[in-house]
């Protein structure tokens, strides 16, 4: 599974515009294109948010990188910046609840930016302090990783925002204990908010893997 995950920064008061172009345009356009598995967008703050593709191979998204360059210019209007994006493989992640096709359920999302010292090191670290977490927490949706170049994006879903506050204060405490300065160089950056559009075009079940 091949995921882009868009991050855009908006301009002052642009944000309902922003919303209605992603919920009339985006999904609309992009639904049906072969190799789209999920499309996700998520509010992250009055003029941040997360736009998020999962696709079945790189291929699959480069097939239609025109279209996507050209969805990009055309937001261009309401946004401050041009957006940060990152792809890749994804190398963690597991569905902790069945999203079929056409369902839709109330989600808060949680994804995790930060500069890998090496990407071996992070993936471990999900894999062996982070997973104990998540498979102890209530209300937990879905996770994911992917590697950019030394940029590490992992991210998680949940039920609602006290579900994911709940696990938070364990996940940093994991973090604290690992020494965030011994994975990463620099802070790591942690984008939240709710999910305001989805749409699927396969069932995810609980228990699948992405990689």
């Amino acid at each position: 599974m091949y995921f882009r995950i868009t991050i855009p920064a908006f301009q002052e008061d642009k944000k309902d515009e922003a919303v209605s172009f992603v919920k009339e345009k985006v999904m609309p356009e992009f639904s049906g294109t072969p190799g789209l598995l999920s499309l996700t967008a998520a509010i992250t703050g009055d003029t941040s948010g997360i736009n998020m593709a999962a696709w079945d191979s790189k291929e699959a998204s480069e097939a239609v990188a025109e279209q996507i360059q050209a969805t990009l210019a055309e937001a261009s209007s309401f946004m401050s910046a041009p957006p940060v994006i990152y792809e890749g493989e994804a190398v963690y992640g597991k569905m902790y609840q069945t999203i079929a096709v056409g369902e839709t359920k109330p989600s808060y999302m949680r994804l995790v930016v930060g500069v890998a010292k090496e990407t071996d090191a992070v993936l471990n670290f999900l894999k062996e302090k982070v997973e104990p977490i998540y498979e102890e927490s209530n209300g937990l949706q879905l996770t994911g990783a992917i590697f950019d170049g030394n940029s590490a994006i992992s991210w998680n879903f949940w039920d609602s925002q006290e579900d994911m506050d709940a696990a938070v204060e364990k996940l940093q405490a994991a973090l604290d204990s690992e020494s965030e300065t011994e994975l990463f160089d620099g802070s790591t950056v942690a984008y939240m908010g709710p999910v305001y559009a989805f749409t699927s075009s396969i069932d995810f079940n609980e228990g699948e893997t992405p990689n």
